[in-house]
Order: C-alpha cells, then structure tokens, then sequence
C-alpha cells in the first residue's frame, strides 16, 4: 500500500512538473521528434539575444514589474499595517476580502474591468503603460498583502510601537526606525513574489495594453507561430525568474 501511494505521488509530481520542464527541455535540444530529445542547442537562446524586439520586450517587462511591485509597496504595506491593527475590530473580515476576492476574479475579467474603468477622461489610460502597471499591480496585490500580513502577524507590534513611543520616539521614527526594519523581510518576500507574477502575466496585458506596448509574455506568444524554439527559450527564461524568486524566498525566510 505504502509502493502504490509512492507511485501516485510521483506520478502527480510529475503530472506537476512536465508542463514546466518541457520547454526548458525543449529549448536546450536540436531535434525532438521522438520520446526523447536529441542532441544539445543554445540556438535557441541566441536567438532571442541577439534579436532587439526580445531585449525591448525583456526591458519593458521588467520597467513594468519594477513600477508595479513599488505600487504593492506603496500601497500594500499600509493596509496590511491598518488590517492588522484593526484585527479584532473587523480587519479579519477586511483581510479575508483582500486576499481571497482578487484570487477568485479571473484575469481577463480584471483586463476587461480596467479597461472599461479607465477609458474615459479623467482616467483615460487604455493603452498606455500604466494601465498596465495597474493590472499587474492588482494580480500581485494579493500575494504581496498575505506575505506582509503573516510578517506582522509575527511580529509583537503593539509592544514594539509601545516600547519606542516610550522612549520618546514620535510615529515617524517608529514607523521608519522600529516597524520597517523589522517587516523588511515580509516586504521583500511580498516583492519577489509580485515581481515574478508581473513578469510572466499575459491575459491582463493582451486585454489592455497598446499596439506599441509588447511584454516578453505577449512577445512569447507572438513568436509560437513563427519560432517555437525561440518562444521556449523565452518561457524557460520566464520560468528562470520565477525559480530565481523561490530561491530569493527561501533565503529570506531563514534570515
């Protein structure tokens, strides 16, 4: 019994795992026509680095990750500091709602939502970048408040905040000197997470943004019907980020 749950563990890792590691398989391989793939090629990667429209979509895809995890920051930390104050006082409730009701909205109906919000004037941003920013702002929301809130939640913050207000400290130098170094983990966590989920979103960005705004997921997409080796290489790269950021995870969490 014990041989037969082993099996349909590994099955189901590897069930997981084949969508992810095929194209990393298949970018690195000359010939794969069979079971198994033949030979070794880094034609893929050449390509894609020495093609300018794969640099473009690589540096705009990271501009617009950059200015969306500042986004999360600037807006994140503060609600994870009011919901986490205001816990017994209804914050569960608001804690629940921020990190459950984006997660169940899909994509492309969040696309579409920014889009029909933000097509008129005062706040005509269809088809520019921040529209973008905004989108991918609000799918890294979610993660970046859970991991900000569980670092709060370890944290004794009404005793720290005490302490340092009696000792003299004023609310700027408690928030900047005692709480945010102490939350920095969290918020890097936060961070990484949301950054890795902006750099690999694709429904929200095809919805709303512009002719001339072509991200390295939409740029993968594109390239399907024309290179797949190249497109592989790229999603191998993307894949890349995200393992980068688990790894950047894991030793944040054991500082």
């Amino acid at each position: 019994m014990r041989a037969l749950g082993w099996l349909f563990f590994l099955l189901f890792l590897l069930y997981l795992l084949l969508p992810m590691l095929a194209p990393v398989v298949y970018s690195f391989s000359r010939l794969w026509l069979g079971v198994l793939p033949e030979g070794f090629t880094l034609e893929g990667y050449a390509r894609i680095l020495r093609d300018p429209e794969y640099l473009e979509a690589a540096l705009l895809s990271l501009r617009i990750a950059l200015l969306a995890v500042l986004l999360n920051v600037l807006v994140g930390v503060p609600t994870a500091y009011v919901a986490h104050l205001w816990a017994g006082r209804g914050g569960e409730g608001l804690r629940r709602l921020l990190q459950v009701l984006p997660l169940l909205v899909p994509p492309l109906v969040v696309g579409l939502g920014f889009l029909l919000a933000f097509n008129r004037p005062p706040l005509a941003l269809s088809g520019t970048l921040w529209i973008v920013v905004l989108g991918h702002a609000a799918l890294g929301f979610p993660f970046f408040f859970r991991t900000v809130y569980a670092g709060l939640a370890g944290l004794e913050v009404r005793l720290l905040m005490e302490a340092a207000q009696a000792s003299g400290a004023g609310l700027g130098a408690r928030l900047r000197y005692v709480l945010l170094p102490n939350l920095l983990p969290a918020v890097l966590s936060g961070a990484l997470v949301a950054f890795a989920i902006s750099m690999g979103e694709f429904e929200v960005t095809s919805m709303v943004a512009g002719f001339g705004t072509i991200t390295l997921p939409l740029l993968l997409f594109q390239s399907l019907r024309e290179d797949f080796r190249s497109a592989s290489a790229v999603a191998s790269a993307l894949l890349y980020v995200t393992l980068l950021a688990l790894v950047g995870l894991t030793l944040l969490r054991r500082r």
